[in-house]
């Protein structure tokens, strides 16, 4: 019964989040919404919460070396995890360029869900600026692909994130990276 109440829980903030999103949307430049890539049902995990911090931290560190103007920084604790609303001056097509090229040089990017927001409230696509689908951080498929098919377990994709999570903090201490078979 309690993982019913969650997931009904989770899908109540899903079905908030639009709304939560519209009141944030800029009336010039863009929005960033900053979600995470948790499988399963439970969203709010230590690692979760580590995960989005440093996604944030290094997304307002990217920005600040770039042209954009940072406006306003929301957090905000759901049952579908932590989410953040960064609103910058920049144009929503070229900020999700910028947010791509963010994401392939980051190497915990596979576990952060940035999306981009123009003024009107329209999303840029990953496909609308001809960049290849998001992929699977086990296998390297499609992600929609794996979690519709249900390729992989929570606790394989869980355990894949918390090594990962691992190894680079080693790397940050100048630790060498330790990884057990198979991850």
């Amino acid at each position: 019964m309690e993982n019913h109440s969650v997931m009904s829980a989770i899908l109540r903030d899903r079905e908030r989040l639009p709304e939560l999103r519209e009141a944030r949307v800029p009336a010039a430049g863009s929005l960033i919404q900053i979600m995470m890539n948790i499988p399963g049902p439970c969203k709010r995990l230590d690692c979760t919460y580590e995960l989005f911090e440093l996604c944030i931290g290094a997304m307002q560190k990217a920005l600040a070396s770039s042209a954009c103007e940072m406006l306003s920084v929301e957090r905000i604790d759901l049952n579908v995890g932590p989410v953040a609303y960064m609103q910058v001056s920049w144009e929503a097509t070229a900020l999700k360029r910028f947010c791509l090229l963010f994401e392939q040089g980051h190497p915990l990017s596979a576990y952060w869900d940035i999306d981009i927001y123009s003024p009107s409230g329209r999303a840029v696509s990953r496909r609308e600026i001809g960049a290849p689908p998001r992929p699977c951080y086990l296998c390297s498929q499609s992600a929609k692909v794996c979690g519709s098919q249900r390729r992989h377990s929570p606790e394989e994709l869980i355990g894949r994130m918390t090594a990962d999570l691992t190894a680079y903090r080693q790397a940050q201490m100048g630790l060498p990276i330790t990884r057990k078979a198979g991850l």
